[in-house]
């Protein structure tokens, strides 16, 4: 996450990490493990890093700032799972992402349609958000 924030041009990660059994098959992983990190990946904010409690319980064993953000509902699994923010950069300030292409970029770099309106990286994303703005929700 660190690394891709740095780079100025490129969309801000959105990632989950979970730990427990995975079938590892031609390189690749499967099994209920690797699906409960997906949906928590997908409700990751950009720039955040959700996990799981075991991987919460070793991240705050080590120091890293760890936020409990309770019990989350998760498409085909039977149980709610507690879902965690580890904390390994501050935040990125939410008005500098871009709605439609969710990059994140110097301030320097942005264009503004208006004064109270999001900020946008080129022209490009500035019109496919005056189209359809519903189409873009704000970061939140």
């Amino acid at each position: 996450l660190q690394a891709c924030r740095k780079e100025p041009r490129l969309p801000l990660t959105r990632a989950a990490l979970n730990h427990g059994p995975v079938i590892r098959r031609d390189g690749d992983l499967f099994g209920s493990t690797v699906n409960i990190a997906a949906r928590i990946a997908a409700l990751a904010n950009p720039g955040q890093l959700l996990a799981t409690q075991p991987i919460a319980d070793a991240a705050a064993a080590r120091g890293i700032l760890v936020r409990d953000l309770g019990k989350v509902a998760l498409r085909s699994v039977a149980d709610e799972v507690l879902l965690y923010e580890i904390e390994l950069a501050p935040s990125p300030d939410p008005a500098w992402i871009d709605p439609v292409c969710k990059m994140h970029a110097p301030y320097a770099s942005y264009r503004r349609a208006a004064p109270e309106g999001p900020w946008f990286c080129s022209p490009r994303c500035e019109e496919a958000y005056r189209k359809s703005p519903q189409t873009y929700p704000l970061a939140r």
